[in-house]
């Protein structure tokens, strides 16, 4: 429903650009402006769709800022880097500027005004999918996990996998995932591991992060780094039954 009021929107402002283009009297001309109440309503309509266009290049420049930083825990990366160049960039040079002329009571009261107020607008709505497109929720609105291939304990009880979550983010962690070979019943286990201390992880077809060892004691593991993170030498005790 909103594409379509959006369409409608910009084929408006199309034909009120090409009338202006052809004949600069034409809108002149035109009911809206036979008299004062035409022009008024003209104006307001304008003016609401300006503002309209506003609100909506202003959310997606926030949704792309909040969506490629994962709520400020991850630098921006090149891809996203260039696309706000390109678009964000121009977006918020629009919106201050459509603010400013707002703020200071400017009116588009002549033909050409009304041209390039339409060609802002349009501007703006152009920029606006392109943002909200290329916006990766992972890691903010939903959880990425990175895993190793899944393995079993000695003692054919679990399998197991580590998992790292919101990699090279400042709100990354870890947690151990376990998984009954008897009910099938599934555990993850939050971890203590230093996650921020990996810097690089190159994920393979079939690599293991961890060793899970079971102990003479029921229900106690020792989980071992492997060498593919930068603390092999770290070692954690692990009580499935605690969990």
């Amino acid at each position: 429903m909103e594409k379509l009021h959006l369409v409608a929107i910009e084929r408006f402002l199309y034909k009120l650009i090409i009338i202006s283009l052809v004949d600069k009297d034409a809108i002149l001309q035109s009911p809206y402006f036979k008299n004062k109440k035409g022009v008024t309503s003209l104006l307001l309509l304008i003016r609401i769709i300006w503002i309209v266009a506003i609100l909506i290049n202003l959310s997606a420049v926030i949704w792309f800022v909040f969506g490629t930083t994962a709520n400020f825990q991850r630098g921006i990366d090149l891809v996203s880097n260039v696309i706000f160049a390109y678009f964000g960039i121009p977006s918020i040079m629009l919106i201050a500027s459509s603010i400013i002329l707002l703020f200071k009571g400017w009116i588009p009261s002549s033909p050409w005004r009304i041209v390039a107020v339409s060609i802002m607008i349009l501007c703006m709505l152009s920029l606006s999918p392109i943002l909200f497109k290329y916006v990766d929720t992972g890691g903010w609105l939903e959880e990425e996990v990175t895993t190793d291939s899944l393995q079993i304990t000695s003692d054919n009880t679990y399998e197991y996998q580590l998992e790292l979550i919101n990699l090279f983010q400042k709100n990354s962690h870890a947690r151990l995932y376990l998984k009954s070979t008897s009910t099938d019943e599934e555990i993850r286990i939050p971890l203590n591991i230093p996650v921020k201390e990996i810097v690089v992880l190159f994920v393979e077809e079939n690599y293991h992060l961890s060793m899970l060892e079971a102990t003479s004691e029921a229900d106690i593991y020792i989980l071992h780094p492997t060498s593919k993170l930068p603390f092999p030498d770290e070692v954690y005790k692990i009580d499935s039954a605690r969990c």
